[in-house]
Order: structure tokens, then sequence, then C-alpha cells
């Protein structure tokens, strides 16, 4: 009889410990890794990511193959993603009030359509991302959801990969020896970069980060917050 006891109460101690666990990893958002990755021979540069009017913080990974990490959250149902890569001025389009004389509501995100970037759109099928590059609108509008990543379309060379718990990789050079410019093209560049990302601060808030210790007092939880 004592030995059934000991059984039963082993066996309760491992149900609430699976309970436990599982409640915590329900308790964690969901999130994609995204990854950058530059060539060999790419000189490794901070690129801006923007998602859902919020500045995504970026890992950079200086090693021998250069590459930018960063994570944006999910909900479970969202297997569509919008991803534009531009270097250009990201610009808003406010919404008209016809009793209301000052207008400073934005309505969407846009660039100018005649501008270098690049359009994708990915959607997790069957458990392949399935990868479509389109055009933008006439009138330039960003999706509202898009991942905005400030750098030069001319500097992707493929976009493909990806599984689950990953977006497909960006695979970029900037390699002089790639795009065929000059040292001082390359510098005017990489300044042209850095003003853009100025600008768009002005109309992404900064995600606000969220840390909250695990039970078993081994693990902290970090959240990045949208909204």
């Amino acid at each position: 009889m004592k030995k059934i006891k000991t059984t039963s109460y082993k066996a309760l101690s491992l149900i609430f410990a699976i309970l436990s666990t599982a409640s915590t990893s329900l308790a964690a958002p969901a999130v994609l890794g995204c990854t950058l990755q530059f060539t060999k021979n790419s000189t490794l540069v901070d690129i801006n990511v923007n998602y859902c009017g919020t500045q995504i913080v970026t890992s950079s990974h200086d090693t021998a193959l250069p590459k930018i990490t960063f994570e944006i959250p999910k909900n479970k149902d969202l297997w569509h993603f919008d991803i534009i890569i531009t270097a250009e001025k990201i610009d808003v389009q406010l919404k008209q009030f016809p009793d209301q004389e000052i207008q400073n509501t934005i309505d969407y995100l846009k660039i100018d359509p005649q501008f270098a970037y690049k359009f994708y759109t990915a959607d997790f099928v069957d458990g392949v991302w399935i990868i479509e590059e389109k055009t933008l609108p006439e009138t330039g509008r960003i999706p509202d959801r898009a991942i905005i990543v400030e750098c030069y379309p001319e500097w992707i060379q493929d976009f493909k990969g990806g599984s689950e718990v990953e977006l497909p990789t960006l695979y970029l050079t900037n390699a002089l020896t790639d795009l065929g410019a000059t040292e001082e093209d390359f510098k005017e560049a990489l300044v042209k970069l850095e003003l853009a990302a100025l600008d768009s601060k002005i109309i992404h808030s900064p995600v606000r980060r969220k840390t909250q210790a695990i039970p078993d007092k081994k693990r902290v939880l970090i959240m990045d917050l949208l909204t």
C-alpha cells in the first residue's frame, strides 16, 4: 500500500511539473527570428528595422560571416508577412477629416514608388515559406504590418530559407567589388542610411522591453512590446 501511495505521489508531482512548465510556455509571446546575412567580404553596418510602427531591437554579429539578427512578435495564426527594403525616406499620409483644419493623424506609411525598393510577401504554407516579389501600389502605400528594412535594395542578393520559428533569410552584400562602387561612394551611402534612420525614428516609437523572472529563478523572460 505504501508503495502505491509513493508512486501516486510521484505521478501527481510529475503532472503538476508539466502543467507548470506548460503555463510558463503559454505565457511567453510567440516570436519569429529574422536574419540579415552579409557575405564574407561585406562590411557589417547598422541597419534600421521597423515593424508595426515600432523600432525593432537588432543584434550585430561581427563574425566570419557577419550578420544582423532580430525577433518580431507574432500571433499564433499569423503566417503572412510583408517585407520592404529601401533606403529612401519613409513618408506618411495623413488622415483627412473635413471638419478638422489641422491634420495630424497618420493614415498609413508610404514611399515614392519611383524610388528604389524591393517588396516581398512571405506566406508559410505546409512547412515552407512561399516568397513572391511584388510592387507597391501607385500611392506607394506600405502595408500596415510590413517589416521595413532600411538598406539599399541593390545590396539584396537573395531571400530564402526559413522555418516555423524563423522568417526567410535576407542575403546581402555591400562589398565594393560586388557593387562596382568606390570607397567614397560607399561612405556617402552610409551617411544617407544614417540620415534616413533619423527621419524614420521620428515616426516609429522605440520598443518597450519588459523582463520577467521565471518561477524557477533560473531564467529571465525578455519581452519586446509593440504596444
